[in-house]
């Protein structure tokens, strides 16, 4: 295969417990826009200024968007900021679960838990 076949990652799935809730965490704390939401078919479209689209699937499903490796939990979702303290002590401050966050050289590294058990990474490189 000498093509290109793919050209870009068009937009990330995650599961969520709540639609309406999940939408309104992720636009309050993480700065998000809905982008488009179907009810009936337990779906919702969210979006930052950059990059591919995040699709929420509400589904009662006990499951998440995370993978293991080694016995520790990874995460699928790997954001990048420039307000990486600022991100931490607002999600400490709602007492969202914190599982990482360190200077690891090359730029600070935060990973959180969602209220649907997503893991999320986030980081800010160094200068």
């Amino acid at each position: 295969m000498n093509e290109v076949i793919l050209t870009k990652l068009e937009h990330m799935q995650i599961p969520v417990k709540s639609l309406n809730e999940s939408i309104d965490w992720y636009v309050g704390n993480l700065g998000f826009q809905l982008q488009g939401k179907h009810e009936d078919q337990h779906q919702a479209f969210l979006t930052l200024q950059e990059g591919p689209m995040l699709m929420l699937w509400e589904t009662n499903d006990d499951t998440n968007a995370n993978f293991s490796f080694n016995g520790q939990t990874m995460p699928v979702l790997l954001y990048s900021t420039n307000h990486i303290h600022q991100l931490h002590d607002h999600l400490k401050g709602i007492g969202t679960k914190i599982t990482f966050y360190q200077d690891e050289g090359f730029g600070w590294v935060l990973k959180f838990i969602d209220p649907n058990g997503n893991m999320w990474g986030v980081i800010q490189m160094n200068q």
